[in-house]
């Protein structure tokens, strides 16, 4: 073999890499990985377990047409993993029961398009009516009550509550 030839096939078989070349892969590198967890935090929920949200107030009044509608929270503060129970009580301003309503529970989160299950509320009689959400992640949400009862026009009454990992 010539020296000549060794000279010819040293080069393409070694790669020098320059101190450039390795700090721009691993920036590259840095950069997924950042973009992961960005994505984890946000699309999973892992924000809501660093800084889980505010401990919901356990008892919240709205005033919506005819209705007062108080939402209480059963089962303490809520979670994602459940079990989850709400008592809602409806009544008319002058604070009579109102029974035989249909109350129609949606839940919203605030902070991204999600939404749980919607869940009908079982009535318990002299206005309590109780309902059991299931939630997918923690964070904060919004539950829309939607209020149908005979004789009156149809009310949506709204509750901001905060749900916890565990």
């Amino acid at each position: 073999m010539s020296l000549y030839h060794a000279q010819k096939v040293a080069p393409s078989s070694f790669k020098v890499h320059s101190g450039g070349d390795l700090l721009a892969r691993g920036g590259i590198v840095a950069a997924g990985l950042l973009c992961l967890l960005l994505l984890a935090w946000g699309h999973l929920g892992l924000g809501a377990w660093l800084f889980p949200p505010a401990p919901t107030v356990p008892q919240q009044q709205a005033t919506v047409g005819p209705y007062q509608v108080t939402l209480a929270l059963d089962s303490g503060q809520l979670t994602a993993s459940g079990p989850n129970t709400i008592s809602l009580r409806l009544q008319d301003r002058a604070g009579q029961a109102i029974n035989g309503a249909s109350l129609h529970v949606v839940s919203e989160m605030t902070t991204m398009p999600m939404t749980a299950p919607a869940v009908d509320a079982l009535a318990n009689g002299a206005g309590q009516y109780s309902i059991h959400p299931r939630f997918s992640m923690a964070g904060d949400w919004r539950l829309t009550i939607t209020i149908s009862a005979p004789g009156q026009p149809m009310q949506q009454a709204t509750f901001s509550v905060g749900v916890r990992w565990s």
